[in-house]
């Protein structure tokens, strides 16, 4: 039972990896069990007779569960009772980078871990990471008290955004196989550092263990918003996930999801802004009228992306003809086609096509939260809160696919 799945990623085989959360269960308020991301635990929680999966599971691509591992102790008692021992509170989010590395992140914590899956699945709940970039439990923020809970630290609400050695509520990560454009050495980590901060914060390294602070990208947009709107480069103040995603492009640019302001930003792997696509009436002009503004209802249409086609797990070398972004809806439940160039959305995954498409029957979401692709132009989405499961999309080629077919082929 993996309870809410908060992450997908795919690794150079293409299985896929799920981030889950139905393990961080263990606070009791007036006598009634909590999920740490859910609150009171009902009937589509995990309970005293369900057996939660490990935090990271490894499916092949026919679904078949081949491994996982993940530490799911929790605080026994003081200020941070229940509250996770070793692992990301909150599991957000998980990157396979070009060693095969996974890489996993939490949106209540300060952290994100780096394990290696061929020592860590044989160990299971006893896997320790290679390396971890910020504290845990700590966030870029106010100093708690002594004595009180030191999570306190990690909300939306303090927005430090200039620490060179925390994070506050990083939710995904990005890892670049080429060399820096600064050190030019390879392997420089790219962080959404952004529910609690607002920006993607790159760290590098020359020996993947230790990664040191180089740059950051991004601004709080501020509350109220100006007139005109955030700019491209301001993040949206609340709302949760801001940025929700970080993602690199094999065309040299970094997408970072801004949810709050249902948009992508681009920059360049330095900061410079490139563009921003905007998931608003623009991004549907296929949409009849009644759907459009069934779309435009609900807020956070960007909340992740994946560039697509993907040959390999990371783009590194997928086809420059990369035209398409796979882009997330969570309030909407769905999952859009973007034509990357222009922003259009050319089609949806969901069977309601273009318009809100909620429901737990195959092709419908609940909470569509993340997306990855893999190498034979499969998309999956995973769904979180009550959707609790991830599902896979196959592609169907027709005569309009076929030059995408010869690229990724």
């Amino acid at each position: 039972m993996q309870g809410e799945v908060a992450g997908t990623c795919i690794d150079q085989w293409d299985n896929v990896w799920t981030a889950n959360r139905a393990w961080e269960v263990g606070v009791t308020v007036n006598n009634v069990l909590q999920g740490n991301e859910s609150g009171a635990i009902g009937g589509n929680d995990s309970n005293t007779s369900a057996k939660p999966s490990p935090p990271y599971v490894q499916f092949n691509s026919e679904g078949k569960t081949i491994g996982g591992f993940g530490n799911p102790a929790l605080q026994p008692s003081g200020p941070e009772y229940g509250y996770p021992v070793y692992l990301p509170h909150g599991t957000h989010g998980c990157y396979v980078d070009y060693q095969g590395n996974l890489w996993v992140g939490g949106n209540g914590d300060g952290v994100v871990q780096k394990y290696n899956p061929a020592v860590a699945k044989p160990l299971g709940a006893a896997a320790t990471y290679i390396t971890q970039i910020g504290t845990h439990g700590l966030c870029d923020g106010p100093t708690p008290a002594a004595g009180t809970n030191t999570y306190t630290s990690c909300n939306e609400n303090t927005s430090t955004n200039s620490s060179h050695t925390l994070l506050s509520e990083p939710p995904d990560i990005s890892v670049d196989p080429l060399p820096d454009p600064v050190t030019g050495t390879s392997g420089s980590v790219y962080i959404a550092d952004g529910y609690g901060n607002h920006r993607v914060v790159v760290f590098t390294t020359t020996d993947g263990i230790t990664y040191t602070y180089n740059r950051q990208f991004g601004t709080d947009c501020g509350t109220p918003a100006p007139a005109g709107g955030c700019g491209p480069a301001a993040f949206g103040h609340s709302g949760g996930g801001h940025p929700h995603c970080v993602v690199l492009g094999n065309d040299g640019n970094v997408y970072a999801c801004d949810r709050p302001n249902s948009r992508i930003l681009v920059f360049t792997k330095t900061g410079t802004p490139v563009r921003q696509i905007n998931i608003d009436s623009s991004a549907f002009p296929g949409a009849t009228p009644a759907n459009l503004a069934a779309i435009l209802l609900g807020g956070n249409r960007a909340c992740d992306m994946d560039l697509y086609p993907n040959v390999d797990h990371l783009a590194g070398t997928s086809p420059t003809s990369q035209k398409y972004i796979v882009n997330v809806d969570l309030v909407n439940n769905n999952a859009y086609l973007l034509d990357k160039a222009s922003g259009e959305v050319l089609n949806a995954l969901g069977r309601c096509g273009i318009a809100p498409c909620p429901g737990h029957n195959p092709g419908e979401f609940a909470y569509s939260h993340t997306t990855a692709s893999d190498s034979r132009g499969s998309v999956y989405v995973a769904e979180t809160i009550t959707g609790r499961r991830i599902q896979k999309f196959v592609r169907v080629d027709d005569d309009d696919d076929r030059d995408r077919d010869r690229d990724h082929h």
